[in-house]
């Protein structure tokens, strides 16, 4: 059984010739399987079912959505079902996710993935309504980036806050070699929690689990 770890800082992952955009990393969270949806986050694309209405997805180059692993190009992330659909982007590929058209007048203010196998050659873009580059994340920022398909520590549910200024409404998968695999994606467009209530909140989780642990163990040994 992997061990689920909570990684929650204030790190804000932007560009290095752009101070003024900034994407902040609110958790980072062990998967294989996916933990799920963070609170107050929508799913909108699982690659199962239709994308939830108003995303357009446009792909370019080495991009494919299915299931199954194929040796030396592209791997389910990690605890994928058998039959799981997902999206693996290869060299020179890109998946670009544009919620426009769900949105409305809105923008995002948060967003969430399970990013498969880490590597340092995937590329996550975040662009604004007017198509300008807010912020660039690579694998190479995360905490274990060696592209291991299988272990919990390379294959997680990372959650981002946006900026609502910078008006993001589209996110670009770039793939650098083989492969970025990735599945569920998830949103919000409401307010979200500052890295510190963040981390409370979490903790507040773990504690409540401790205590409903606990007391089943009680109600065994009385039994």
């Amino acid at each position: 059984m992997f061990t689920r770890k909570v990684i929650l800082a204030g790190l804000v992952v932007g560009l290095s010739a752009s101070p003024v955009a900034a994407v902040t990393l609110l958790s980072s969270i062990e998967g294989a399987p996916d933990q799920g949806m963070p609170f107050g986050f929508q799913t909108v694309v699982t690659f199962d079912t239709l994308s939830a209405a108003g995303i357009v997805n446009i792909t370019s180059g080495a991009v494919v959505t299915a299931a199954g692993n194929i040796s030396g190009q592209r791997a389910a992330p990690a605890g994928t079902p058998a039959g799981g659909v997902y999206q693996s982007v290869g060299t020179g590929g890109s998946s670009s996710f544009d919620f426009a058209g769900l949105l409305g007048a809105a923008s995002l203010t948060g967003f969430s993935v399970y990013w498969g196998s880490v590597d340092t050659h995937n590329n996550l873009d975040f662009f604004n309504r007017a198509g300008g580059l807010v912020s660039s994340i690579s694998g190479g920022n995360l905490p274990r980036f060696d592209g291991n398909q299988m272990l919990g520590a390379t294959n997680r549910r990372l959650t981002w806050a946006l900026n609502e200024a910078d008006d993001v409404t589209r996110i670009v998968f770039r793939g650098g070699g083989n492969a970025f695999e990735y599945d569920t994606l998830g949103i919000t467009t409401g307010a979200v929690p500052e890295p510190s209530t963040w981390a409370m909140l979490i903790a507040g989780f773990g504690l409540v689990g401790a205590v409903v642990r606990r007391r089943r163990r009680m109600v065994q040994a009385i039994g």
